[in-house]
C-alpha cells in the first residue's frame, strides 16, 4: 500500500466516524502516558498516537496505517491486541479496564485497556478504539483499582498453586462474597474466571516457545490435569491446546523469513 493509499484509507475512515474525531484525538494526546489507536472492522489500524507509537517501536502512524497487528507484532502478541477489538465488534459493547499481561514494548508488566466501538453517523460500528496505559509494576495500578491491585499482583505471581477465594478476600480486608462482586465490578470477570485466564496466558506461552508435552503445560501452570485445560482452553480460546500450537507454529513457519517491526 502506497503513502496516498494509507493517507486516503485513514481520511475516509474519519469521515465516515465523524467531524470531532480529529479534536477527540488531539485530546488524547494531551494525557500523559496514555496509549490511543482506532481500527476498522477488518481490524486494520487506522491511527496511533505519539505515545503509542513510542511503546509500539513505530516511527510514523502512517508507516502502519492500513496493517493489521499480526502484519506488525509476533503472532501471539498480535493475537492478544486484537482479542478485545474483536470482542467489542461482536457484542457492540466496550470493554472496560481489562487488565492484559502483554505490554507491546515488552516490558515486564501489564496494561489497563478500555475499548469502545467506533459507529457512523447512522450508529453502524464501523470500527474500534482502544485507550490504554503501560504500568510496570502493581504499585502503580491506579487508585480506582483500589484493593483489588494487591490480589491481581498475588494471583501473576501464584497462578500456577491452588489460590482460594478466602486467600484472595483475606488481602483486601474483606468478605468472600462482597470481595467477589468489587473484583468482578472493577474488572469486569470473576475471581475465577480471572485465574483462569491467567492460566491460559502461561500455557499459551509455551505452547508458542517450548515442546514441552500439553499434560506437563497443564500442570506447570495450575490445571489438574490436560483434560481440565483443554475445556478451559476450548471455552476462552474457542480451540484446543494442540490445535492452537499447531496454528500458531505454522504462522511463526510461515513469517520467519519476513522481517518483524521490534515492539
Amino acid at each position: 500500500m502506497t503513502l496516498r493509499e494509507r493517507k486516503k484509507l485513514q481520511r475516509d475512515f474519519f469521515e465516515a466516524a465523524g467531524p470531532n474525531t480529529a479534536a477527540f484525538r488531539a485530546l488524547i494526546d494531551t494525557i500523559p502516558d496514555a496509549c490511543f489507536y482506532m481500527k476498522d472492522l477488518n481490524c486494520r489500524i487506522m491511527a496511533l498516537n505519539k505515545r503509542n507509537c513510542e511503546v509500539c517501536n513505530i516511527k510514523n502512524e502512517l508507516d502502519v496505517v492500513g496493517m493489521r497487528s499480526d502484519e506488525v507484532f509476533t503472532p501471539a502478541d498480535a493475537e492478544s491486541f486484537m482479542e478485545l477489538d474483536l470482542e467489542v465488534q461482536r457484542t457492540r459493547k466496550p470493554a472496560l479496564n481489562r487488565v492484559e499481561t502483554h505490554p507491546a514494548d515488552k516490558s515486564p508488566g501489564f496494561t489497563i485497556a478500555s475499548v469502545y466501538p467506533v459507529k457512523n453517523r447512522f450508529g453502524d460500528i464501523i470500527g474500534t478504539m482502544r485507550l490504554y496505559r503501560v504500568f510496570t509494576s502493581h504499585d502503580n495500578m491506579p487508585e480506582w483499582h483500589g484493593r483489588m491491585k494487591a490480589v491481581v499482583a498475588y494471583i501473576q505471581e501464584h497462578y500456577a498453586e491452588e489460590i482460594s477465594l478466602d486467600e484472595l478476600a483475606k488481602l483486601t480486608g474483606s468478605s468472600v462474597s462482597q470481595f467477589k462482586r468489587i473484583f468482578t465490578k472493577t474488572l469486569e470477570m470473576s475471581p475465577g474466571r480471572y485465574i483462569v485466564n491467567t492460566r491460559i496466558n502461561a500455557a499459551r506461552k509455551l505452547l508458542e516457545t517450548t515442546d514441552k508435552l500439553v499434560s506437563d503445560i497443564a500442570q506447570e501452570v495450575g490445571f489438574y490435569d490436560q483434560s481440565h485445560m483443554t475445556r478451559a482452553f476450548k471455552t476462552i480460546r474457542s480451540t484446543t491446546p494442540g490445535e492452537y500450537r499447531r496454528k500458531h507454529r505454522s504462522i511463526t513457519a510461515n513469517n520467519s523469513s519476513a522481517p518483524k517491526r521490534k515492539s
